[in-house]
């Protein structure tokens, strides 16, 4: 009886170390390999040649959010040899129903992500890597008074991770609903830790002037096409031709709803609208240093072709050279 009870312990603990290994530590080598990532991006913006901070943090959360999207998603769905890979995409019409066939094979390993996730996000309320370097440098006395100002908010490593999470919630929606869950606890969380983060901790370098809206927008319209696309597939690998059909219009509708809001909107991210000029200029006329220095303003410039010609009293004008020589 002792035999088999200690079979029984070692199969289930086997069994248990099994899972942990197959299905939490790839998301947890995963997560760690990601981190390291976003400094790459933010460095490979530097030596594209952006010299503002926004402009690099712009740039880097685009390549951050497509290494994102590729290589989280899209390596693990299209799991396989290359040539499988490519056998995807050498007939688009079957790629819906290729999309709702390979999937929901990773529902498991994306679920696994997200609650892998959680971790990371409440890690947020601690700042582990913060402190662990402010008691570093406090136990090796070499730690600058400078050193220990408020930190700011990583745009470019923290909006392609909450993309990723809606894109998984909206592909997932119709295969695998019970990631759904998942999703809506990490944004649950997400909302009250970065308003806490916001409002509390960091100190914004720059005004950001909502420059980022566009690639959350244009994210987003990505992922709702995929999610048609897949819904499409779905139902073509469930032999019903019509709802495939009655689905064929989403994909069309949101690319139009993308070209309009594309025209409408986005000029307003690439400039100032009209109505911030004007609650600017209203506040530079309230203060009472604006007149001082609109009147400075008058003569601190004066073309050299207007300026009086001074000439020496002493100096004969018929054996004076044209050009003084200095």
């Amino acid at each position: 009886m002792a035999k088999h009870l200690t079979f029984v312990f070692f199969d289930l603990s086997r069994a248990i170390v099994s899972q942990l290994v197959t299905g939490y530590l790839p998301s947890v080598i995963l997560h760690f390999l990601s981190s390291y990532v976003p400094s790459i991006m933010k460095l490979f913006s530097t030596m594209q040649g952006f010299v503002s901070v926004s402009g690099i943090e712009r740039s880097a959360c685009n390549k951050m959010l497509r290494f994102t999207i590729w290589t989280v998603f899209f390596a693990n769905v299209l799991t396989g040899s290359a040539l499988n890979q490519l056998n995807i995409f050498v007939d688009p019409k079957k790629i819906p129903e290729r999309l709702a066939v390979v999937v929901p094979a990773q529902a498991s390993f994306f679920i696994a992500y997200v609650v892998t996730s959680w971790t990371s996000i409440t890690s947020e309320l601690t700042q582990t890597s913060a402190l662990l370097y402010h008691l570093w440098g406090s136990c090796a006395k070499c730690c600058k008074r400078e050193d220990s100002e408020a930190p700011s908010m990583h745009y470019h490593s923290e909006i392609p991770r909450i993309l990723l999470f809606g894109l998984l919630g909206l592909t997932y929606s119709i295969v695998a609903p019970l990631i759904l869950p998942f999703v809506l606890t990490y944004f649950c969380l997400g909302y009250f830790i970065f308003r806490n983060q916001l409002c509390n901790v960091y100190a914004p370098k720059y005004d950001t002037g909502g420059r980022f809206w566009p690639i959350v927008h244009n994210a987003t319209i990505f992922s709702l096409v995929l999610m048609h696309l897949i819904s499409i597939g779905v139902f073509g690998v469930k032999e019903f031709p019509l709802g495939s059909s009655l689905l064929v219009p989403l994909p069309i509708l949101t690319l139009l709803f993308y070209a309009y809001c594309g025209n409408r909107f986005y000029p307003i991210f690439e400039a100032y609208s009209t109505e911030s000029l004007v609650n600017k200029d209203i506040q530079e006329q309230s203060k009472p240093e604006m007149a001082e220095f609109f009147s400075s303003l008058e003569t601190a410039y004066c073309d050299p072709a207007l300026k009086p010609i001074q000439r020496s009293s002493n100096s004969d004008e018929r054996t004076s050279p044209l050009l003084s020589s200095v």
